[in-house]
């Protein structure tokens, strides 16, 4: 069995939590570095999920012998560096959600994958996700009718724990709208269609000297007519668990996903029945890691492509803009918005 080497940039929550043990348990996969900020961290990780070597310096890492995929975890404003220079070495890639901030930087990373013939992924999870994979199979067998009207919230504390607070600037992390219902923004997308237009509010309410909006709730009018009700927030209690929740109503029925519930998935039929599953085989990032390898091995295009979180990112951005200016946003944008 042929191993896949993978450069692991970035040592944060979500690396460290879920890209390292998933990609450490890969029987396909090797580890070949992790990139840190700071030496001990990198060495540290590297002993406790078996890496070849640590690293602080990006370009030495991605020179390093067998390195074919880089998973890159770093924050959002550094995506479009770390991307592009993966790209510069002929590598495929792999970069957490969102894939940038400014649509052009998108824009730019797709193109460059594309003229270079490399592989270019961005971690939605929420495709992989077994509860809410198996909802989409639900709608789209027809178990509910057709969508007709969604809600999605996602809530949790203030993501103190960032290097330097990042989040905090709208600038590097876009505010809840980009970092965390952009979640639900591109699993909606998947399984509603395209949107049409967005109306949001929203506003700072955790640290007054903050940029980024903490709140934000959205309306995103579909162009099949269906209308979604979207909620992000960090302005949760400290130590209040991360809440997710979706609600789909069809024309026969309705669906519910709630990570909290003991029963996880739920369908509520017309005339009154009703089941229940949990659908957990697998983590969700594992699950998407393993795709993305697959995809690297079998020369196949990855689920979440480059084009379809550019699309995520515009009704994220667009959510903004409609706080800014107090109207609705019909889409596509024409210009920038951070």
């Amino acid at each position: 069995m042929r191993k896949i080497g993978v450069l692991v940039v970035g040592t944060g929550m979500i690396s460290v939590n879920e890209h390292l043990p998933a990609l450490a348990r890969m029987p396909n996969v090797e580890i070949v570095g992790i990139v840190s900020r700071s030496r001990s961290r990198a060495e540290e990780l590297a002993r406790k999920f078996n890496a070849k070597k640590a690293f602080t310096d990006l370009d030495e890492a991605l020179k390093a012998e067998g390195v074919e995929v880089v998973d890159i975890t770093r924050p959002t404003y550094e995506h479009k560096e770390c991307v592009l220079r993966a790209f510069e070495y002929g590598k495929h890639v792999i970069v957490e959600k969102p894939i940038a901030l400014k649509l052009s930087d998108a824009r730019e990373m797709i193109n460059t994958a594309k003229r270079k013939g490399l592989k270019f992924m961005v971690a939605h999870v929420l495709r992989f996700w077994p509860e809410y994979v198996k909802a989409k199979e639900l709608i789209e067998s027809g178990a509910i009718g057709e969508p007709r009207i969604a809600r999605a919230y996602r809530q949790l504390e203030y993501p103190t724990w960032s290097y330097k607070m990042w989040h905090k600037d709208i600038l590097k992390s876009g505010g809840v709208a980009v970092d965390l219902s952009i979640h639900d923004i591109d699993y909606l997308r998947w399984v509603m269609g395209e949107v049409d237009t967005v109306y949001a509010q929203g506003g700072v309410y955790v640290f007054k000297d903050a940029t980024a909006y903490d709140y934000v709730h959205m309306l995103l009018k579909f162009k099949s007519g269906a209308i979604a009700y979207v909620e992000g927030s960090w302005i949760m209690p400290k130590g209040y668990p991360l809440h997710m929740y979706l609600e789909v109503a069809g024309t026969n029925g309705l669906l519910t996903v709630d990570n909290l519930s003991t029963a996880s998935l739920k369908v509520f039929k017309s005339g009154g029945q009703v089941s229940y599953s949990t659908p957990v085989p697998e983590n969700g990032y594992y699950l998407e890691l393993k795709h993305f390898i697959d995809c690297v091995i079998n020369d196949k295009e990855p689920l979440v492509t480059g084009e379809e979180a550019l699309k995520s990112l515009e009704v994220a951005l667009a959510s903004i803009k409609s706080i800014r200016e107090g109207m609705p946003v019909k889409l596509p944008l024409t210009e920038e918005v951070l």
